[in-house]
């Protein structure tokens, strides 16, 4: 092995061992999500419930993560739409590609605590940005609700440079401040009370890990969360609680032979990862971040995410199987699993041998066609042969390409 420290390819880890029993479930909502997307990126059109864990499976190249992308965009508008689009290349990289160049880019993203609920008891923010052919683009409507019992709490209705808001709480707005035609009004709605109660529609994190970033000394901060890369690994490891860390390391001890501990030292301005593994006869090796393969960084830096979710957080991990040997991913996919008890968890994979622990409701299949990604739930024929016991789902995608509901079955080739 060239690094010091690797995954575990001997053998699958038990499925309950290591999970994190503490990330848990004093009766948190289990948030639904409902997102409609059109003409962002390779997406056309696409509506979709996320349940509180979801997995969305599709081969490279389908455009799962520009869906992931989409709602991280929803995250990053609400504080800077500006920043949010140019980050991004700028319109004309977010608008979808085609000959009829289709001029608005819509999001809809609404969040309720059962699927049910997401008619009538629910957080809506929905916005349409309109592009120009010279690059530039405004707000051409946006709309941010909150309705309990199907009452309409908060209704704020956007239309270019016209905003009206109805607060029907006990909460009063001043009179709407004008707001430049790149801002979303989301600035200043997210400061009432009523929406800042509900943090559903602002708790969006992505966790695409930087192994590289990992392995390098990291300053102290007082930034605690794992950022998207994972560059601040030490710093969030360490904030970690106790029992935190013991599910960590029990978890990491499946996946690493001979892990006894883990560790964050000082070292002048920086903090350093240590890592320390059993050598036989008694002798024990340590080992710095550097020393670290691939898999056992990506590995640790779900579990730390896992562990740090929040109450109404929506996490997108984008491919755990990435570099993991199928036991440990299927461990970790465990462990997200579980940490969707308390926040919701939206999972990538191209991979079928992740399939079997979802339910069917969890699983939504991403494909790609003629320039345009669709996204929706399974087939009804090919839950039906999942239902009857002919095929467990990983089996159904190695045998066949997984259906969206309502697409027609390909035609064989002659």
């Amino acid at each position: 092995m060239s690094r010091a420290l690797s995954c575990s390819t001997s053998r699958r880890p038990p499925a309950e061992a290591g999970l994190p029993k503490r990330v848990r479930i004093w009766e948190a909502p289990r948030m639904w999500r409902r997102v409609e997307l059109r003409n962002y990126r390779s997406i056309e059109h696409v509506k979709v419930d996320l349940a509180p864990f979801t997995l969305l499976v599709g081969p490279n190249g389908s455009g799962k993560s520009n869906f992931a992308d989409a709602l991280v965009f929803v995250r990053d508008v609400a504080f800077d739409a500006a920043t949010a689009v140019e980050k991004r290349g700028g319109v004309t990289d977010i608008r979808r590609w085609s000959s009829g160049k289709p001029s608005e880019v819509s999001i809809d993203v609404r969040a309720a605590e059962t699927r049910d609920e997401l008619g009538h008891n629910f957080l809506r923010h929905g916005f349409r940005i309109h592009s120009r052919r010279t690059g530039a683009w405004s707000f051409r409507s946006e709309a941010i609700e909150v309705v309990e019992n199907g009452e309409h709490l908060l209704d704020l209705v956007r239309r270019g440079h016209n905003i009206e808001v109805d607060v029907h709480s006990y909460e009063r707005m001043a009179q709407m401040p004008a707001l430049s035609e790149t801002a979303s009004a989301m600035v200043l709605a997210r400061q009432l009370a009523i929406l800042y109660r509900k943090p559903a529609l602002r708790h969006i994190r992505r966790i695409r890990l930087n192994p590289e970033a990992m392995r390098q000394p990291q300053a102290a901060s007082e930034n605690t969360l794992l950022d998207e890369s994972g560059n601040n690994i030490a710093v969030a490891y360490r904030s970690l609680k106790y029992t935190a860390k013991k599910d960590v390391l029990a978890a990491m001890e499946k996946i690493i032979p001979g892990l006894s501990s883990i560790d964050v030292k000082p070292f002048d301005r920086f903090l350093l990862l240590n890592f320390t593994q059993e050598q036989g006869a008694g002798e024990r090796a340590t080992f710095s971040a550097s020393a670290m393969s691939e898999g056992a960084l990506r590995a640790l830096g779900i579990l730390v995410a896992a562990q740090q979710i929040r109450m109404d957080e929506l996490l997108i991990i984008e491919e755990p199987e990435v570099a993991i040997h199928i036991g440990a991913a299927q461990l970790l996919f465990d462990v997200l699993k579980r940490a969707s008890e308390r926040g919701a968890v939206l999972v990538t994979t191209h991979s079928a041998d992740l399939l079997d622990a979802a339910k069917d409701e969890e699983i939504l299949v991403c494909s790609y066609r003629d320039g345009v990604t669709k996204i929706g739930p399974l087939a009804s024929e090919q839950r039906a042969v999942v239902k009857d016991g002919l095929f467990s789902v990983a089996e159904l995608m190695r045998s066949e390409p997984l259906r969206i509901e309502g697409e027609p079955i390909p035609a064989v080739e002659p």
